[in-house]
């Protein structure tokens, strides 16, 4: 892949990311474990525990969970998909850091309007709290993404086993931490992201979950 030096959108055959991607190898495992804990998946997992839970029927939780699916899911998704047709990254795990910028800005956009959505329609509060948690974290991914690259698929494992941990009680979180440990593997093994980046995503998922969603749902009850 050849471009001109420090154009973003056509990164040089040089770039660590792409190095770093092609001396790992490809690994199976890796590549299904990713698969398995897509942070859409993981999203749309904990959106759907959170507001069954926190409802009294089960119609009334799959309608916020069809709701915050769109929002949480489902745009950003088709975000992603635009840029990749247009060419602005390279492919679906945005390996290049400096292409995260578009697809974090536009799935934030969704976060936010799907959050005043859920607001404004009376979401139950763990499910509030739930998208604040996110908000955040992903606020906090595209601020620290302009300087260096972290983890999206460890910080979203991490954040929905700290909130499950929360909603379901702390064993459910212990039994859950080790789909973390896989995450940040399979991120390792298969050259998207170096030790350093993946324990970044960790600190970043799991901190904003911690401390977000007890005062929200605290807040929004």
């Amino acid at each position: 892949m050849t471009s001109t030096a420090g154009n973003p959108l056509q990164p040089p055959a040089d770039h660590p990311d792409l190095i770093r991607l092609a001396d790992a190898g490809r690994s199976r495992a890796a590549d299904l474990v990713s698969v398995v804990l897509d942070p859409a998946w993981c999203v749309l997992a904990t959106v759907t525990v959170v507001s069954l839970t926190s409802t009294t029927t089960r119609l009334g939780g799959l309608l916020w969970v069809l709701v915050a699916a769109l929002f949480y899911v489902g745009a950003p998704m088709v975000i992603l998909s635009a840029l990749l047709r247009r060419g602005l990254v390279l492919d679906r795990h945005v390996v290049v850091r400096e292409q995260r910028r578009l697809p974090l800005l536009g799935a934030l956009a969704s976060f936010v309007t799907g959050s005043v959505v859920l607001l404004l329609a009376g979401a139950p509060a763990p499910l509030v709290a739930l998208v604040a948690s996110m908000v955040v974290g992903l606020v906090l991914m595209t601020g620290v993404s302009a300087q260096v690259k972290a983890s999206f698929h460890v910080g979203v494992a991490a954040g929905s086993v700290v909130v499950l941990g929360l909603v379901l009680g702390w064993p459910w979180g212990v039994g859950l931490s080790p789909l973390v440990a896989a995450a940040g593997w399979a991120r390792v093994r298969g050259g998207r992201h170096t030790p350093g980046q993946v324990w970044l995503g960790l600190a970043i998922g799991a901190a904003s979950a911690a401390v977000v969603y007890p005062v929200v749902v605290r807040w929004a009850a």
